[in-house]
């Protein structure tokens, strides 16, 4: 389907007019799920024939969230047209979050929007709209851009509790940080744990998201559970072939591959080498295991080609599909390492 995103690209130049589009669109296209840096190094690859730029990278914009895409200016004789060049950002940026892109979401419909409430709101239509949603805290907004802080359950606990009367929003609020959207997103993170709740701005001055430490929490989860699952598929591995092999056995899986460093230890291996072992007869039977050797290397490939895709950073959430096989791939092989233990 690369076609039809060609002919979208094709049409900018063409027209010389800007487009707006998604990443969900582009993935769609291209016949991915995710950004690895294939995706985005194509992605970039075709505006570059094009001769088209972006108002923000690719890899930073929020799955469902439109970024414009834009005609190059030509280089003027009188050097007053600028020459822009796509470069891809390695920079994860605030702007990957979902809670910071609150009033730019378009397609996803489990979002509401981003629930505020004025100064002069009462304390009773806050404390309602925080029960309704859950929520912690709500800004408190004139405008799209105007900032007059927030109001939480700690701001009223904290008015109440020095005896001062809440009758309004503007009775019992707090200051609130406010970040850009283009925030580094580590550095964000500091910010973010410190205060426990930002506002973020985008490039119109305009207030498009509100990021909780709960929010912050929740992502590392998304990113970090893959590493710990395929980390810990890594170390049963290596204890399933512990003294098993000697090191002309794994050098015959080995072919025409070679290692970045010596072969001292199994460490030493890639993922891609354990499967080589488990798929090869006459080493599988070294290992006494009373498993059906094609179903456990199966099993081990489909593992491969999802760490391919943990290895290289993507800012949208892990397929469930994807980690219940990592999830499957631990569980097979503690069992199997507990087996022998037990032995």
């Amino acid at each position: 389907m690369q076609d039809s995103l060609e002919s979208f690209l094709a049409e900018i130049k063409k027209t010389n007019k800007s487009q707006t589009i998604s990443p969900k669109f582009i993935l769609e296209q291209l016949g991915y799920e995710r950004r690895s840096w294939k995706v985005v190094e194509t992605f970039n690859g075709l505006l570059e024939k094009y001769e088209l730029y972006t108002d923000i990278d690719f890899s930073n914009v929020y799955f469902y969230n439109n970024f414009e895409v834009m005609p190059k200016k030509k280089v003027a004789a009188n050097n007053d047209a600028e020459n822009f060049v796509n470069r891809c950002d390695p920079t994860p940026r605030l702007s990957i979050l979902k809670a910071a892109n609150i009033t730019n979401i378009k397609d996803d419909e489990s979002v509401i929007g981003l629930i505020s409430v004025s100064r002069e709101h009462t304390l009773a239509e806050a404390t309602t709209l925080m029960i309704r949603y859950s929520f912690s805290q709500l800004p408190i907004l004139s405008g799209k851009s105007g900032v007059d802080g927030i109001i939480s359950w700690k701001s009223i606990g904290r008015t109440l509790a020095l005896g001062i009367e809440c009758k309004k929003v503007a009775d019992c609020k707090e200051e609130v940080t406010i970040l850009k959207l283009d925030e580094p997103l580590f550095k964000a993170v500091k910010t973010i744990l410190e205060k426990e709740v930002v506002l973020v701005r985008e490039k119109d001055n305009t207030i498009c998201g509100i990021v909780t430490a709960t929010d912050i929490g929740d992502q590392f989860i998304q990113l970090s559970e893959p590493f710990l699952l395929i980390e810990q598929i890594e170390n049963h591995l290596r204890t399933l072939l512990h003294n098993k092999l000697t090191f002309e056995d794994i050098k015959t899986v080995l072919k025409d591959t070679s290692l970045d460093k010596p072969l001292n230890n199994l460490s030493d291996l890639s993922f891609g080498h354990y499967v080589r072992i488990i798929e090869n007869a006459k080493l599988f039977e070294k290992l006494f295991l009373n498993v059906d050797r094609i179903i456990f290397r199966k099993l081990l490939e489909d593992v491969r080609i999802i760490r391919n895709f943990v290895m290289h950073f993507s800012p949208e959430p892990f397929k469930e599909r994807d980690l219940e096989i990592l999830r499957q791939g631990v569980n097979f092989l503690q069992i199997l390492n507990n087996t022998i233990i037990e032995k």
